[in-house]
Parts: C-alpha cells; sequence; structure tokens
C-alpha cells in the first residue's frame, strides 16, 4: 500500500523503470484515467498502450496481442482487461486508482506472477477515490445494489487502512484463517514495528465532536469541524458555534483522519454501512469520553518517498555484465517467438532467461539443466541460444558453464576468480596500470575491471581498492547499499545518480562485505 499524493506519478515512473521493461498492468477507474495515464507515460520514455471499453474492438485486440508478445511492456487498463489473459511473466500488477471490491482486487492483483518468479502488488490508495467511487454507487436505481457496493467499498478501505498482515486480510475475506503471524512478504509483516502512541485527548476531541453533532455526519465533516474550517456546510448547519469547532488546528487533516480510522479499526468507534458512512458512538467510544479508558494508536506511517526493491532475488544476482546477456537473450527469445508467432512467454519463461545469463551454459547436458527446458525445447533452441551465450560472453571476456549454488536464500552464482579474465586484471594493476589504462589495453569497461578486483578483494586477495573510490562517495554509497539491502546495483544506482559509477558501487560493497571498509 502507497498513499497516492502529488509525487506519485514520479513515484511510478521510478518503479516501472526499475522494471527494465518487465511486463506490468496497470489499472486506473475510469476510461479517461486510462487514456491520460497511458500518454503521459509514453512521453516519459515508457512503452505504454491503453486498454478499455471505449477503444474499438480491433484496437483493443491489437494492445492485448502487443503486450502479450513484448511489443510493449505496460499496459494501463480498466477492469475490462484480464479474464481470461494467461500471460504468466507479469512482474507487478499496479492499481493507480482505487478497486471497487476486494474480490476485484484479489483477481487483478493476482494476474502477476503466475511463473513462479517473484512480483509485486502495489495499491497507490487516497481517498478522493472513495468519494468517486461513492459517486458512481449514487447512480445505482437499485437500493440493494447500492447498499452492496458501499460494504465492499468499505472492505477495501479496511484493507487499505490495516495495520496487520495483509494476506490475513484478503485471506479472511474469502473465509480462511492465516495461521502465521508473519507472511514475509506484504508491506505491513516486512516494515518496521510501529512505535504505540498515547492519543486519549485527541481521541476524546474526536469523540465529542461525533456526540455533539448528534451522530449524523461521516467522517470528513467531523474532521472539519475540529479543524475550524469555513465551509459552506458548517455554516449553514451552525456548527462554527460548537465547543469542538476549531479545537484540532494543531493537527493536519491527515493525521485527524488517520485517528478516526485507528479509531474504527479498533472497535473504539462505529460507523454505518447502509448508506453514507456515518460515524456513531458505541460503549467502548462512551468509556473514553468516561475517561475509562485509554487510547493508542500505532505512529503515523511516514509518506513513501523512495521506490522499494521492485528486482526479484534471482535478478539482483546479476552483476551489470550479465544483465547485458540477460537483455541479449530477451531479443533472441523475441525473434523466435515473433517468427514462429506465439508470446516470448512461449519460447521460454522468464526463470529459464534469468538461469541461461547465470550459468550461460554450452553442452547439451548443461542446458538440459536449465528450468523449462524439456527434450522438444532442448532440440530445438539448443544451437540459438548457446550460440548467442557464447558470441555475447567471447566479446565481453565473461566465463561459460558456470554452476549455480544457493546462497542467502537466493539463487546466485559462485564467481570464479581463478579465471584467466580476472587474473589478468589482478597482475596489470598489480604493475600499477591505472584502471583507465587496463580497460583500453582489454577492450573492456571500466566497470567490468573494478568489477574484476571487487570480486578478487571478496575472495580474499591482498590489493589495495580503497583509493579507486572517490574522495566523499564512500559514505553515500554505503548509506544507499543499506537501502537497498545491499544487493541491488541497479536500485543502488538509480538512488545515488550518474555521479557515481556501477565499478565503484561494487568496490564499496566488496569493503563491506569484508568488514574492512574504512570512510574514504
Amino acid at each position: 500500500m502507497r498513499q497516492k499524493h502529488h509525487g506519485s506519478y514520479r513515484e511510478l515512473l521510478q518503479l516501472l523503470r526499475a522494471q527494465s521493461d518487465a511486463p506490468v498492468i496497470i489499472y486506473c477507474q475510469s476510461r479517461r484515467g486510462v487514456d491520460e495515464l497511458s500518454e503521459n507515460l509514453q512521453q516519459d520514455g515508457i512503452r505504454a498502450l491503453p486498454y478499455h471499453a471505449g477503444l474499438a474492438t480491433e484496437e483493443r485486440t491489437e494492445h492485448q496481442a502487443r503486450f502479450m508478445h513484448d511489443d510493449v511492456s505496460v499496459l494501463v487498463a480498466t477492469v475490462a482487461f484480464g479474464m481470461g489473459i494467461a500471460k504468466p511473466d507479469v512482474r507487478a500488477v499496479i492499481h493507480y486508482d482505487m478497486p471497487k471490491s476486494l474480490e476485484g482486487y484479489y483477481q487483478e492483483s493476482g494476474r502477476s506472477g503466475r511463473d513462479g518468479l517473484e512480483a509485486q502488488c502495489i495499491f497507490f490508495f487516497q481517498y478522493g477515490d472513495r468519494t468517486k467511487l461513492e459517486f458512481m454507487i449514487l447512480e445505482k436505481t437499485d437500493e440493494q445494489e447500492r447498499r452492496i457496493a458501499r460494504q465492499q467499498l468499505q472492505q477495501v478501505v479496511d484493507y487499505s487502512e490495516s495495520i496487520v498482515c495483509r494476506r490475513r486480510v484478503l485471506l479472511a475475506y474469502f473465509g480462511e484463517e492465516y495461521q502465521q503471524e508473519n507472511c514475509g512478504n506484504c508491506d505491513n509483516c516486512l516494515g518496521p514495528i510501529a512505535t504505540m502512541e498515547d492519543r486519549t485527548i485527541d481521541a476524546q476531541k474526536f469523540l465529542s465532536c461525533v456526540s455533539r453533532t448528534h451522530q449524523r455526519f461521516g467522517m470528513r465533516h467531523i474532521v472539519d469541524i475540529l479543524r475550524g474550517a469555513r465551509t459552506q456546510k458548517i455554516r449553514d448547519l451552525n456548527h462554527d458555534q460548537l465547543t469542538t469547532y476549531g479545537i484540532g488546528k494543531d493537527l493536519s487533516v491527515d493525521e485527524w483522519t488517520y485517528l478516526g480510522r485507528s479509531l474504527l479499526q479498533q472497535g473504539l468507534l462505529s460507523q454505518t454501512v447502509d448508506g453514507y458512512p456515518v460515524l456513531r458512538l458505541n460503549q467502548l467510544s462512551l468509556e473514553i469520553l468516561r475517561r475509562q479508558r485509554s487510547v493508542e494508536i500505532p505512529s503515523m506511517p511516514a509518506r513513501q518517498q523512495k521506490t522499494s526493491d521492485t528486482t526479484s532475488s534471482r535478478m539482483s544476482a546479476l552483476e551489470p555484465e550479465d544483465m547485458g546477456l540477460l537483455q541479449h537473450l530477451y531479443d533472441l527469445r523475441k525473434q523466435l517467438a515473433d517468427s514462429q508467432g506465439v508470446a516470448p512467454f512461449v519460447v521460454f519463461p522468464q526463470n529459464s532467461l534469468l538461469a541461461m545469463a547465470q550459468q550461460r551454459p554450452q553442452s547439451q547436458e548443461q542446458f538440459a539443466k536449465i528450468p523449462g527446458v524439456g527434450a522438444l525445447k532442448l532440440e530445438v533452441y539448443f544451437t540459438p541460444f548457446t550460440h548467442a551465450i557464447r558470441n555475447y560472453c567471447e566479446r565481453h571476456n565473461l566465463a561459460m558453464g558456470l554452476e549455480p549454488q544457493k546462497m542467502e536464500g537466493a539463487s546466485t552464482l559462485k564467481v570464479n576468480v581463478s579465471a584467466p579474465t580476472r587474473q589478468l586484471t589482478l597482475e596489470l594493476y598489480k604493475q600499477g596500470r591505472s584502471i583507465k589504462e587496463i580497460a583500453e589495453e582489454r577492450n573492456l569497461k571500466p566497470d567490468t575491471i573494478m568489477g574484476h578486483l571487487a570480486d578478487l578483494y571478496e575472495a580474499g586477495e591482498t590489493i589495495n581498492i580503497e583509493q579507486l573510490i572517490q574522495h566523499g562517495h564512500y559514505n553515500a554509497i554505503v548509506d544507499a547499499l543499506r537501502q537497498a539491502d545491499g544487493r541491488v546495483l541497479g536500485t543502488v544506482k538509480d538512488f545515488l545518480g550518474d555521479e557515481y559509477s556501477y565499478g565503484e558501487i561494487r568496490l564499496v560493497r566488496a569493503l563491506v562485505r569484508g568488514s574492512r571498509g574504512t570512510s574514504v
């Protein structure tokens, strides 16, 4: 869950750019929202297309086909898209607007990660979306339909505001009980434990205002009274004459709303769901007003400004030059798929390409060990893929036929530090050659040379790599590595900017891992 605010579009861009052209579905409430968002993303260099019922049938079919065949990476859609779609490699489903029901959200978010690889479900939440949906509900002519729609909308809001495991909330909605305390996946379970604050006095102010308005109004009106707002509604009802009018000017609208939602979550306040949501006092509310009960709520979470790690653990194990090989394999897969008239994942799913980029197989025995390679695909694809791997590795001096090993729960590789390419780099470096000189002599990139030295240092080679880090860069890189758990170089690089190189980041990471780092 992410709070939606004026900077959310830039946040969305960061998320999409971090996905490296991986397939992503973005859901919006309206056709207009779909068109505007897809157009903005296109202008910012994202390969995105719209999909909604307002498009001509031929155009919808074309956009869906281009998404399925990886001609575009992002499809911005209303709920009209998705039913019967069998694209297993969707890496993220993003709800840029609030869904109408938890059931819909569950179905839509479930379209990510069907290939078994790590995927993300991100929900940008704001109360303004609720207002829009409530207006749409009012347009329904059947009272029973309106009542059910309001209940479903309230369930989405409750899910959004929940501070407990989101998997538990979703399964409870479908009548199932999740036994574990921590799922290890959702933001609530992965986030820091919130500090509890005593908010009894503020709660008394809030509940007193509900009482003095005769329990006839919703959250926003109560907050407006407490804040001393000069709305026409307050003036017409003479609510500016109440003793609670303006007694909460010291808190923002968001802070009062968060307090009100917390009271509802803890059962310290009730709310009607049959019609427009109206706040009502209950027995616990009265105990608070009588000073018989105190109120503690979690501290209000800070607005999330930084994009989180959006790359799977297997993807993060790849170094920059390996990422180039992965893209090379993506391109080959796309060419083969287009020539056969099938979607790229039919040729090979993403986890197969990740394994190829990591292990770089050359023999039939090695290729047969790649996930997703059966007898038929071994016969059909062995030659084109192993040739592509060999050509790329020879151009970039990369070793081939590597063996995978498990480390810290992620699929990663044991670096062969005795490989000739790294040993040659070490020999030249010990001769006093500069990084630039070694790179030019070996026809490699400076980042690759620094990567060799970082690998050698981590393997225990006694070399001075501290002198290769620019003055003042060490601490900044260490901070960025810690924020990204020290694993995802692309995330760290994006955070630091162009002033910092991949090679320098790898050197600092080697120092940190060796516990020999000093401020440089």
